[in-house]
């Protein structure tokens, strides 16, 4: 198979793991501890947004002048959360391991790229099973200090998934990025990679129109059909 895709990119949070709902419970008892609240209906506004840009928001919306003590107690409750294991989103998991097992006969290379911390994004893949299977691990927070930009680095820039081409020896439209909200896709275009969205409860209300492909689940593609329509963009 002459496959002019050379990696796939897979996001973290929303997209492997679980974890939109352990965010939520986090900021919502960061805000409960400074006398605020956080509806489920309301998150949805936040997410796939930086977590400076949240605790910006959030402290507007309760009044609070603390925006740090908000980010602090906030990872300080999901680290626990994250500790205990955060539940996968399967189809994508079992995507990931099918990859993993065919990439030398189709010569792709994995990656995980994500806007959250690096220490964090282990700790998932780890829980996951999967951490071995990435030939790179990349942190928005973390990992991307080769870049500067006034708006800040992480997604929707694209920085994180040019840095991830650089580091697989790769053109950014040799690698198909996966996300699942507007600000991962918004990223994985701009950088110039093919970009597929595979939104989740939270973020399927979301515009992610800009994606070059948007599919419900990865649960009924088998791996020959998803290289085909890779190969044929």
């Amino acid at each position: 198979m002459d496959n002019k895709i050379k990696a796939i990119i897979f996001d973290c949070d929303g997209t492997l793991v679980d974890s939109e709902y352990a965010h939520y419970l986090s900021w919502r008892h960061a805000l409960q501890l400074q006398g605020g609240d956080l509806t489920l209906e309301e998150y949805a506004f936040y997410v796939g947004k930086t977590v400076q840009a949240n605790a910006r928001l959030l402290a507007e919306k309760i009044g609070s002048n603390a925006p740090h003590k908000i980010i602090e107690d906030k990872r300080a409750y999901y680290d626990v959360l994250q500790n205990a294991g955060l539940p996968a989103i399967q189809p994508t998991v079992d995507f990931v391991l099918a990859l993993a097992k065919e990439k030398e006969r189709y010569g792709i290379k994995l990656g995980c790229a994500s806007a959250a911390r690096k220490p964090g994004i282990l700790t998932n893949l780890k829980h996951l099973k999967i951490d071995h299977l990435f030939d790179i691990v990349l942190s928005g927070q973390d990992d991307l200090s080769d870049y500067t930009d006034p708006e800040g680095v992480n997604k929707p820039k694209p920085y994180i998934y040019l840095q991830a081409a650089k580091l697989l020896r790769l053109k950014p439209e040799e690698c198909l990025v996966i996300e699942d909200s507007q600000s991962g896709v918004t990223a994985g275009v701009q950088a110039g990679c093919l970009t597929i969205a595979i939104p989740n409860d939270f973020t399927r209300k979301q515009d992610l129109s800009h994606s070059h492909l948007q599919l419900d689940s990865l649960d009924f593609l088998s791996l020959e059909e998803f290289l085909q329509y890779a190969i044929s963009q």
